[in-house]
């Protein structure tokens, strides 16, 4: 006898499972580059976004493109360097637009420098914002999240999570803190129906990459060498990866990196 498809599995049947429409997504670190492509992204795929980040005016640029592509609930200027400021944020935002059925932790910083160098202030802001702010952001929207049984929450990581090089030891540390958090907080979270992910993505042509690249021309010689597709990734190539994993298509997804890394990782 065949089975027949019930309500309950034709939720996950086909491309409605990636519609986002009736959802809504804080994204921090909206001021540009990702995090910016991440929030245009989830809007045009029917999500409402919230945007979060240090920079008004960055912000109000993202807003735009937002507002273009879907619907912009809110804009919110936020630290992340400061639980306080975090706390403020997260109280707002919720009492303002209601708890999110989807956060993205997208904030970055980094500082290249070598391990006998780098000194301790700017290791601890380099974590502070790649591996402190998430986990102070997932706990309290979390919380919320909990109280409805239901909610996604993606951090951004990187194949430096899993892969290493000179000058990048602060770094490396905090994203590979960040996917391990990923994990533990979706073992921890499951019961309440909380699914929390990471995306690893390879070096990526943000305006801040762009920036530097252009004062060492041999470092991108170098990075396109490194990936097997040949080339910088993209913010917007990012968008597919976000989307499955904010959608009900991947409900049955958590404590996992999707790597989007052109085979840096695999490659010898």
């Amino acid at each position: 006898m065949t089975e027949t498809l019930g309500a309950d599995r034709l939720r996950y049947a086909g491309i409605d499972a990636f519609d986002l429409r009736g959802t809504s997504a804080v994204v921090v670190g909206a001021s540009e580059g990702i995090g910016a492509a991440l929030a245009v992204g989830l809007a045009a795929a029917g999500s409402a976004v919230i945007l979060g980040g240090r920079s008004a005016q960055k912000l109000e640029n993202t807003a735009s493109d937002v507002s273009s592509a879907g619907e912009l609930l809110g804009v919110h200027e936020v630290d992340l360097r400061s639980p306080e400021r975090i706390h403020e944020f997260s109280e707002s935002v919720i009492a303002m637009h209601g708890c999110p059925t989807i956060l993205v932790n997208s904030a970055g910083y980094t500082k290249t420098a070598s391990a006998f160098e780098i000194t301790s202030d700017e290791w601890d802001h380099i974590h502070d914002v790649q591996l402190r702010a998430p986990f102070l952001m997932s706990k309290e929207f979390g919380r919320a999240m909990a109280s409805l049984k239901y909610g996604k929450i993606i951090n951004m990581s990187s194949t430096w999570a899993v892969t290493v090089a000179p000058l990048r030891s602060a770094y490396c540390a905090a994203k590979a803190g960040l996917s391990h958090l990923t994990s533990a907080l979706a073992v921890e979270w499951a019961p309440h129906g909380i699914r929390v992910n990471a995306i690893a993505p390879t070096a990526t042509r943000t305006p801040s990459v762009a920036r530097r690249l252009a004062e060492d021309s041999s470092r991108e010689k170098y990075l396109q060498n490194r990936i097997p597709l040949g080339r910088l990734l993209l913010p917007e190539e990012l968008v597919g990866a976000a989307v499955f994993l904010a959608c009900r298509a991947s409900d049955y997804v958590t404590g996992h990196t999707l790597f989007v890394d052109g085979g840096w990782r695999t490659a010898k």
